[in-house]
């Protein structure tokens, strides 16, 4: 973010808090459904992305390290759902 640019702060974290806002909510009425687990997952590394993207302010820059910083979440996360789905699978 641009310090002449603090409305897109405040929208990005508006969109942070709505997002960690649902996520709890379906965490705490999913029951452990992996459908849910789904959902939050994909919630965290949209929260991920804005963080990256926003706060550290890489939307607008180049290079590799944009790409590296998205994707250790989404590599994170992927392995997190691997988790899940294996113990449903084994349990």
């Amino acid at each position: 973010m641009r310090s002449q640019d603090p409305m897109s702060l405040n929208r990005s974290l508006l969109i942070l808090l709505v997002l960690a806002l649902s996520g709890a909510l379906v965490a705490a009425l999913s029951h452990g459904r992996l459908m849910a687990i789904v959902v939050v997952l994909t919630l965290a590394l949209a929260k991920g992305s804005i963080v990256i993207l926003d706060f550290m302010e890489m939307r607008g820059t180049k290079g590799a390290l944009k790409p590296a910083l998205l994707a250790w979440p989404a590599a994170l996360l992927t392995l997190a759902l691997a988790r899940s789905v294996a113990v449903r699978l084994l349990l």
